[in-house]
C-alpha cells in the first residue's frame, strides 16, 4: 500500500507504481467512486473519437439491455 499526502487545495499525486500498474498517463481521466466507505480511482480509457471509430462493428439485433444481458450471460459461463 503506498500513502500519499493532501495537498493545498486538496491535491494528491497518484503514486509511480500506482500510475504503472493501472496504465495512467498523463492528460488521462481518472474517476474517484466511493464504494463502501473506501474511494475507488478508475481510470477512464478511451474516448469519444475511440468510440466512434469502433461504433457498429458488432452487429446485435435487439434491444441495447438485451445484449449486455447476454454480454453478462456469456461472462458468467466463462
Amino acid at each position: 500500500m503506498t500513502e500519499v499526502k493532501v495537498h493545498d487545495k486538496y491535491l494528491i499525486v497518484i503514486p509511480k507504481d500506482v500510475r504503472d500498474a493501472l496504465g495512467i498517463k498523463i492528460g488521462e481521466t481518472v474517476e474517484f467512486v466511493i464504494e463502501k466507505g473506501k474511494a475507488v480511482l478508475y481510470p477512464h480509457r478511451g474516448n469519444a473519437a475511440s468510440v466512434g471509430r469502433v461504433h457498429g462493428i458488432i452487429r446485435h439485433k435487439g434491444t441495447i439491455d438485451e445484449g449486455i444481458e447476454e454480454g453478462y450471460a456469456v461472462m458468467g459461463a466463462e
